[in-house]
């Protein structure tokens, strides 16, 4: 409908409002409408103060839209409250060169709760060879921020469906040689019991989800994109 946003609820909020979702006139910003809804609803007034109005939207894309910016028009925004138990979330693109220490993202992770009591870590690295064909190189391409705001935003569903502590996702791109790093994912929560499931839901959405694409480049020549579940030849492709 032109004009206007649909926002769409969660958790407490939802609760407090007693409502999933509703239309508003997109030419607010998303500060406005939340004031305008806590000068109606006590209780909505009372949680904003809660979380210190540590609120803001994203849009189905995973592009983040803050509190004082004008709310998009025609789309639908999901109005994200600080998941189950304040957790970490850290989502990032990295670059050749920039290095991660495994060993203080487990004690980062480990360190945000005095309940956690497990801490699971995913790390991809490059095959060396695919279906018996030797792979010189792979090279990612990512759409920048949006890739950035869209793992967040898993990492955000991800801790708050599982009541993680921390969800930490890091993906590389660029070129990277076989046995180099390509995903580094890190989760804390109470127990093996969420942490096993989360870690994998975080990486198979990561990789589903986010809009990073990855190309082979294989022994003869041989040049591969990689696009969800189907592999496209360059030769065929260009031919």
């Amino acid at each position: 409908m032109d004009g206007y946003s649909e926002l769409v609820f969660y958790s407490a909020l939802r609760d407090a409002l007693g409502s999933e979702s509703m239309i508003v006139p997109c030419s607010k910003t998303l500060r406005e409408v939340l004031e305008s809804l806590a000068s109606k609803h006590r209780s909505v007034e009372m949680l904003l103060k809660e979380v210190d109005w540590n609120v803001y939207g994203v849009r189905d894309d995973g592009s983040r839209i803050e509190l004082n910016s004008r709310l998009p028009c025609d789309s639908r925004v999901h109005v994200v409250l600080p998941p189950s138990g304040g957790a970490l979330i850290d989502a990032r693109i990295l670059r050749r060169g920039d290095d991660v220490d495994l060993g203080d993202l487990v004690s980062l992770a480990a360190s945000q709760s005095r309940a956690s009591g497990a801490v699971a870590v995913f790390v991809g690295v490059v095959k060396g060879e695919v279906g018996g064909v030797r792979v010189n190189k792979l090279v990612y391409e990512d759409a920048g921020k949006a890739a950035e705001a869209v793992m967040r935003r898993i990492a955000l569903e991800v801790a708050e469906k599982h009541e993680l502590d921390a969800a930490i996702v890091y993906h590389y791109t660029g070129e990277r040689l076989p046995g180099e790093k390509t995903i580094i994912a890190v989760v804390a929560g109470k127990s093996r019991l969420n942490v096993y499931p989360a870690l994998q839901e975080l990486v198979d959405r990561v990789k589903r989800e986010a809009p990073i694409w990855k190309v082979e480049y294989r022994e003869r020549g041989e040049v591969v994109y990689i696009l969800g579940d189907r592999v496209v030849r360059r030769e065929v492709l260009l031919s």
